[in-house]
């Protein structure tokens, strides 16, 4: 008989749950304070548990950043758009629009780039992997705009890494007290970037913000 109909989590999805918002903490602390700046005393007292808890999940600091690592770049993949009714500019502005809202919202794995030289040179290896893998994603979503007309005729790793280069420098600037909101900030960001390798006319992208006087 399924205990509680099902509706308490087992002991799998507690633990699952418990290394979501631990990763999460986590990397919202090295965003702010960076890798050595950050203990796991401070994680802990976030968290409201005791630094010995944290080693049921995590063997030390340099394994938490990089499971953070990890986590970032599952969800980075999941931000790419797959819709094959979109032509390829669509599908990248759409792609961009995830990825900014995925470093910068309260549900972000991401961690600053630089904190890779904490990793171990085998975990930067797998980190690198896995970065590589989202970046080749993108890039076959230029090279369907460009096939379909949409974007201009480019090299798409290059084009991938000037997008990707300032997608992510909005980690730096970025303040959640600011007067944009995050949808507006990617929206934005999206359509800017869309802009320099659209092959046409654009159409009005939802960005109400793009054109105003207000700073972000």
């Amino acid at each position: 008989m399924a205990r509680w109909n099902k509706s308490v989590l087992n002991p799998e999805q507690q633990r699952s749950l418990k290394l979501e918002v631990l990763y999460k903490v986590a990397a919202a602390a090295f965003r702010r304070n960076g890798y050595h700046g950050t203990s796991l005393i401070d994680i802990a007292d976030i968290l409201g548990v005791s630094k010995a808890t944290l080693y049921y999940y995590v063997k030390n600091k340099q394994d938490l950043l990089f499971q953070c690592h990890l986590a970032a770049a599952d969800q980075a993949l999941e931000t790419i758009c797959t819709d094959p009714s979109l032509n390829g500019l669509e599908r990248l502005r759409r792609s961009l629009v995830a990825y900014v809202i995925s470093i910068i919202g309260e549900d972000s794995f991401s961690v600053v780039i630089l904190e890779e030289r904490s990793l171990s040179d085998e975990q930067l290896r797998v980190v690198i992997e896995k970065r590589d893998a989202f970046e080749r994603r993108l890039q076959d979503v230029v090279r369907t705009g460009v096939t379909d007309g949409s974007i201009l005729r480019c090299d798409p790793k290059f084009a991938v890494f000037s997008v990707l280069g300032a997608a992510n420098w909005v980690t730096k600037w970025h303040r959640p007290e600011g007067a944009w909101t995050i949808d507006e900030i990617a929206q934005a960001s999206a359509a800017l970037l869309c802009r320099g390798l659209a092959a046409g006319p654009l159409p009005s992208y939802p960005s109400n913000r793009l054109y105003g006087d207000q700073q972000p």
